[in-house]
């Protein structure tokens, strides 16, 4: 959980959610790159200064970038999710899962982790904005042979188009699912068909004004 991180793996771990550098984000805090810099490798003393424009920029309160009690003026040695800026990008996984079965209800949605993947991976090949991605698992046995439980999928949050061909996390009025879509014509009121892969799941039918589509799966990781 990043509550529990020193400040500068925090701003680290947001500037990379949204795919930004740290030019990028000294210009928009009016400062240089070498002041995000020291900010990220331990500059507390200059973190007050900032603090309120950081929270805004991030979508954070502002306690969030405030140091944690007995947070030291020197941050520890942490894991660098990032050794080369350009090279990777930070994508959350939220503490969910998406259900490949009979399907998971969502108590809460907080950051698990963050996965640093390669900026070629997901900008350039997959064509995923950083800011409108997560890393989420996948519970269950109805996508098999196309996703097995456990796999790790990455979702494009910025498709959302019902209809189209492809496996997408969908609300489904009742579970966070992992399913194909297509509307049913004709119906009244409209439906949605969501499909199994695996044919010992079949398929079933939603109203469309209950299902809400997260986004499209665009990559998978599994253990062999």
């Amino acid at each position: 959980m990043t509550g529990s991180l020193p400040l500068g793996m925090k701003l680290k771990l947001e500037r990379k959610r949204l795919g930004l550098t740290q030019k990028d984000l000294g210009t928009r805090l009016g400062v240089g790159q070498s002041t995000v810099s020291d900010l990220e490798n331990g500059g507390l003393q200059s973190w007050h200064v900032h603090r309120d424009t950081l929270a805004r920029l991030f979508g954070k309160p502002r306690s969030y970038f405030e140091p944690g009690e007995g947070e030291a003026s020197e941050e520890p040695a942490v894991f660098d999710i990032n050794a080369d800026e350009a090279d990777s990008v930070a994508i959350p996984e939220y503490d969910v899962r998406l259900s490949a079965g009979d399907g998971f209800a969502v108590d809460r949605e907080s950051t698990r982790r963050y996965w640093s993947l390669p900026r070629f991976l997901v900008v350039e090949r997959l064509g995923v904005s950083p800011n409108q991605a997560t890393v989420q698992e996948v519970i269950g046995d109805s996508m098999e042979p196309t996703l097995s439980s456990g796999d790790y999928v990455l979702i494009d949050l910025s498709d959302q188009r019902l209809g189209l061909p492809g496996v997408f996390a969908v609300w489904d009025g009742d579970a966070l699912v992992c399913k194909r879509l297509e509307r049913v014509p004709g119906s009244l009121p409209a439906m949605v068909r969501l499909k199994s892969d695996n044919p010992l799941h079949g398929e079933y039918q939603v109203d469309e004004d209950r299902v809400r589509v997260i986004g499209r799966v665009r990559w998978v990781t599994r253990r062999m």
